[in-house]
């Protein structure tokens, strides 16, 4: 019989946490994709930042997702390669988050009109950036704090009845 790695309780919470963070991530990507793609004109607020923006949003919702499921189901029931698994999709959805939170800050810092008069697809297009910059930072919280506790699980010692 497989020996199976007990997770904190929590860490099943953490994994509802990052699927919704991941849909949200969608959710925001979608909606800077009809802001700044389909209604607004490109020109005025850049082609790079937008363009790695949107790759970043759309690529890493996956990878959040799926790592939260995989976070989920190794509370359930925790293997050895359960657990390996999750701290390897949770390791890359960490690094795919810090690395939104430079590209997301680079972009807020960056995202200004050309023009000087109030308009309110700007100050929403700042707004989805913020949004987005937040979900990013607390999916690397989120993901570390799950790694932290796996990698505790799997070095664990296994206890025996005898011992007990």
């Amino acid at each position: 019989m497989p020996r199976r790695y007990a997770l904190r309780m929590e860490t099943r919470a953490l994994g509802a946490v990052q699927i919704v963070i991941g849909l949200f991530h969608c959710a925001l990507g979608t909606l800077c994709y009809r802001l700044f793609i389909v209604d607004e004109d490109i020109e005025e607020t850049g082609y790079i930042p937008v363009i790695v923006t949107l790759i970043y949003t759309f690529w890493s919702s996956p990878f959040f997702i799926s790592s939260g499921s995989l976070s989920v189901t190794t509370e359930k029931s925790g293997t050895r390669c359960k657990l390996i698994s999750a701290i390897v999709l949770n390791t890359i959805s960490a690094c795919l988050s810090a690395f939104g939170t430079v590209i997301l800050s680079i972009a807020c810092l960056s995202y200004h009109p050309e023009n000087n008069e109030y308009i309110w697809s700007h100050m929403v297009g700042v707004m989805l950036l913020q949004y987005l910059l937040f979900n990013a930072i607390s999916e690397v919280a989120t993901a570390s704090i799950i790694i932290h506790w796996a990698i505790k699980a799997l070095y664990q010692p296994e206890h025996s009845e005898e011992v007990s």
